[in-house]
């Protein structure tokens, strides 16, 4: 993964971090509770946030921006990919075509 590449719409890259509004968000039965995030890009068309967990893996999560953490360990709502090039190919890509 290499920052200086430019992502296709409807991604870009962000050092706003968004890893307190997901801890907020996630309840104890989540998927990506006490893991280790860090905020990549974003989507610019909705709530949708890359991150990278553990410094290995990368997660799209759709934050739902409630101001109180959730019951239900399906939300925020949460998609893993092993590696760049399977999130870029499967996501990122896939994104794009939709957005034009």
């Amino acid at each position: 993964m290499d920052k200086s590449i430019e992502l296709p719409p409807p991604w870009y890259w962000t050092d706003i971090g968004l890893t307190v509004q997901l801890e907020s968000e996630i309840s104890k039965t989540h998927i990506l509770y006490g893991r280790t995030t860090k905020t990549l890009a974003r989507r610019q068309d909705n709530d949708d946030v890359l991150f990278l967990v553990d410094n290995e893996k990368f997660a799209v999560v759709h934050l739902t921006w409630v101001l109180k953490r959730l019951s239900d360990d399906q939300w925020p709502t949460t998609q893993f990919f092993d590696n760049w090039d399977d999130l870029y190919n499967k996501r990122i890509l896939k994104d794009k075509e939709e957005f034009e």
